[in-house]
């Protein structure tokens, strides 16, 4: 979280992409299902009572089932990827019969199953908590392909800060432990009295995330790329590094387009959870003492991902 996702998801719409898993997918950029895919993902999830009745349904009650499945089947993927939906949303909105069905259901069955041309996007992607089967599917087959966003860790805390701060204009998103950190944030006064809170906490958000993340940066099959190569002259950084940047991840995808064209879609300043976007912000928000005291706490996983410690 916190390391230029809108960046891989404006990138990703343009290559014509749906969006799924973002903390703000607008109707725009949702998925499109024609019915044939509809069809199957109601297979996926319904028993045959159900599909029965979808044989005789208007388009209307057909759209509505069809929807309502695709929602299950989205809860029940992102249980598999092991996120803590329980926590940021409540049990009342995964515990349902219709998602345990799908839940039940998709036990046994490859991600490969899922919708084409779909962007899952997954804020945390701990080894430990996915299901094994989606791992040995993605070891032998190599799909989905996986993206790693990753952005310097002190930007991305500073970010994280102004965002449950208040200071970007779409709000903290919709996780319930966001609410809990923002106000904690709303009671120190100053900046540098909220970083000393951040670091300070293992259980700010974010915390930790650098570490579980490690194995992406290091798997030889997952495609990696930096905020700092991607975000492009806008951002403080280099046309030359964000056209190597696109073309790496055009290559990884195997999809032949226009790198400088596409370019001038990342940067977008009307995304609901960006503030600034520059590298290297941290440099003016951070006193000596916190440059200290990350250095003490982050310093190897700092030079793990190749920045520099000054």
């Amino acid at each position: 979280m916190k390391t230029g996702t809108h960046l891989i998801q404006e990138l990703m719409v343009a290559l014509g992409y749906g969006m799924y898993g973002s903390s703000r997918v607008t109707a725009d950029i949702r998925p499109l299902f024609d019915d044939a895919i509809r069809r199957r993902v109601a297979e996926m999830v319904y028993d045959e009572d159900v599909l029965a009745r979808l044989d005789k349904a208007d388009e209307a009650e057909f759209r509505a089932e069809t929807d309502r499945a695709w929602d299950a089947l989205g809860w029940a993927w992102q249980l598999k990827f092991g996120l803590p939906l329980e926590n940021r949303y409540g049990l009342e909105l995964i515990d349902t019969d219709l998602v345990r069905q799908a839940r039940h259901r998709l036990a046994a069955s490859d991600f490969a199953d899922t919708p084409p041309g779909i962007c899952w996007v997954v804020p945390e992607f701990d080894i430990k908590k996915i299901d094994g089967r989606f791992i040995r599917e993605w070891h032998e087959t190599g799909e989905p392909r996986i993206i790693f966003n990753y952005r310097d860790p002190r930007d991305t805390l500073l970010s994280m800060v102004n965002f449950l701060d208040g200071k970007t204009a779409g709000g903290y998103g919709s996780y319930s432990e966001f609410q809990a950190f923002s106000r904690i944030l709303g009671t120190k006064e100053t900046i540098e009295d909220k970083l000393t809170y951040a670091m300070s906490d293992p259980s700010f958000p974010g915390n930790g995330d650098f570490e579980r993340s490690q194995w992406l940066l290091d798997h030889p099959g997952v495609c990696k790329v930096s905020f700092e190569e991607l975000v492009g002259p806008r951002g403080g950084g280099t046309v030359e590094a964000q056209q190597a940047a696109l073309q790496r991840i055009l290559s990884f995808l195997g999809v032949d387009a226009p790198s400088d064209q596409l370019s001038q879609r990342l940067f977008r300043r009307d995304s609901f959870s960006f503030y600034k976007g520059q590298i290297g912000s941290w440099r003016k928000a951070f006193t000596q003492d916190h440059t200290t005291m990350f250095m003490h706490q982050w310093g190897t996983t700092l030079r793990k991902y190749g920045y520099a410690a000054e």
